[in-house]
């Protein structure tokens, strides 16, 4: 996929009508550069596939989990997050043993719109041991990522079209979210509740 991106840009670069330049002036050098980085990136392996550390984390154990999680903060899980596969479960499982680890979610609220079924379950749970951390005595460190984590969790909890451990775990993340004032708890679904 990152190497058809890649050509993608390579072809659309070579053959854009509004630039008349050539091989030797330095913008087209730089265009011509930037793909080729593209193309190396997409086709390198991630480095945490062989890092000790996440290799460690696979084996779920806390202790190796909160090692990684201190060693990569938010940040560096969610870039494991990306790589997608067993990375991506280690890097669900580690965030929220990071110190920052509100600032993950508002790529985790994403997450639930355009996850898999499969993944799906996971970044809710992960959502939910994020949200449900006591409040912390500091200032939030991404208010609008987390607003727009509890906006994706109120939208999933209200589609009749997914599964109800999905929906059940997406009404007590907007819950435990909106304890903290990231949502409105008058618009989370009560379907659920027992009655």
């Amino acid at each position: 996929m990152k190497r058809a991106i890649a050509a993608a840009l390579l072809l659309a670069a070579a053959c854009s009508p509004s630039r008349r330049e050539t091989a030797a002036s330095p913008s087209a050098t730089v265009g011509a550069a930037a793909v080729s980085a593209v193309v190396e990136t997409a086709s390198a392996p991630s480095p945490r596939l062989s890092d000790p550390r996440w290799l460690a984390g696979r084996d779920e154990d806390p202790a190796e989990l909160m090692r990684l999680a201190a060693a990569e903060g938010a940040a560096g899980l969610l870039a494991g997050f990306e790589d997608g596969g067993e990375t991506a479960t280690v890097a669900l499982r580690a965030l929220p043993y990071a110190d920052d680890a509100e600032a993950a979610l508002g790529r985790l609220g994403q997450a639930t719109v355009v996850a898999q079924s499969a993944q799906r379950g996971a970044v809710l749970e992960a959502i939910l041991a994020i949200a449900g951390q006591p409040r912390r005595s500091r200032e939030a460190i991404d208010p609008e990522g987390a607003r727009a984590c509890g906006e994706a969790l109120i939208s999933l909890a209200a589609r009749a079209d997914a599964a109800r451990d999905e929906r059940a775990l997406a009404v007590s993340a907007a819950r435990a979210l909106a304890e903290k004032g990231y949502a409105d708890a008058r618009r989370i679904p009560g379907d659920l509740d027992p009655k």
